[in-house]
């Protein structure tokens, strides 16, 4: 994993106003479709938002803060597109190396499904392929 390259990246506004650790910069934010675990279980609709720093990937669904620390946690991303003419979708998924417990002990993830829109998939997984290349 190449963390230095996030490093070199240019600062962003904060748009979404989140709360920053010690030598973090916001990198990339964007309003997203929706986004799931890796099943696609749904976890945050039309509002939610993403914000990827130089340390951690946050997802808002509106009512929380899903935290995923770049380092730590992710193994794997991979961009999968289906469908043809105007069914096709695209999505990026992220692949953790620890499974997430969460609603109460009910549920567990491994990764996430993260839905973009057109303008904003190919920056992500822009810099997703240069850090884990």
């Amino acid at each position: 994993m190449n963390i230095d390259y996030l490093n070199t990246l240019p600062e962003v506004e904060n748009t979404f106003n989140i709360d920053l650790q010690e030598d973090e910069k916001i990198i990339f934010t964007a309003k997203l479709r929706c986004f799931g675990t890796e099943t696609d279980r749904f976890l945050g609709g039309s509002n939610s938002k993403i914000t990827l720093s130089n340390k951690r990937i946050m997802a808002d669904n509106t009512v929380g803060i899903w935290t995923i620390d770049i380092a730590d946690d992710i193994v794997s991303y991979q961009k999968v597109e289906s469908g043809r003419f105007i069914f096709k979708s695209a999505y990026i998924l992220i692949n953790l190396n620890k499974e997430v417990v969460f609603n109460d002990g009910k549920e567990k993830l491994n990764g996430f499904r993260f839905y973009f829109n057109k303008k904003d998939i190919l920056k992500f997984e822009t810099i997703m392929h240069h850090l884990l290349k």
